[in-house]
Formats: C-alpha cells, structure tokens, sequence
C-alpha cells in the first residue's frame, strides 16, 4: 500500500492534504484525484466561483507531485 495527498492549489497558495490516504495502486488514487476534482468544480460552479488556477495535484509519499487536474481544463 503507498499513501497518496490530495493537495488543492489555488493559484500561488496550496491547501494541503496532511493525512492522505492508503491505496494499493495509483490507478486508485488517481480515480480519487478525478473524483475530488468534479466535486470540487461543481461546488465553484454552484456558488458562481471561477475555476482558473484551481487544480488538485496527487502527491505520493516523498512529496513528487505525480498527477495533476487543473479544474479550468477539467471542465471544458
């Protein structure tokens, strides 16, 4: 099992996902990553909140970020 972070970014600021999450293959964590990503443009979308710079990057144990879905791109 690896652990994997769920970071946001907002632009220049980076919300981060201290905890993480065990999963037994990065085709698990990256679903996740997919998953947060339309929750998290959704909710921007429902209160009329823009999408640009937003993105949620898929951290693994040491730090590399080794996915990342820009909600911008996401969307379209």
């Amino acid at each position: 099992m690896a652990r994997y972070f769920l970071h946001i970014r907002d632009g220049n600021r980076r919300i981060a996902d201290v905890e993480g999450q065990e999963y037994s293959i990065f085709e698990e964590a990256r679903k996740e990553a997919v998953e947060s990503a339309r929750d998290l443009l959704a909710e921007r979308l429902r209160s009329g909140k823009d999408v640009k710079d937003y993105a949620i990057e898929l951290a693994d144990e040491t730090g590399n970020i080794v996915a990342r879905i820009d909600l911008q791109n996401f969307s379209k």
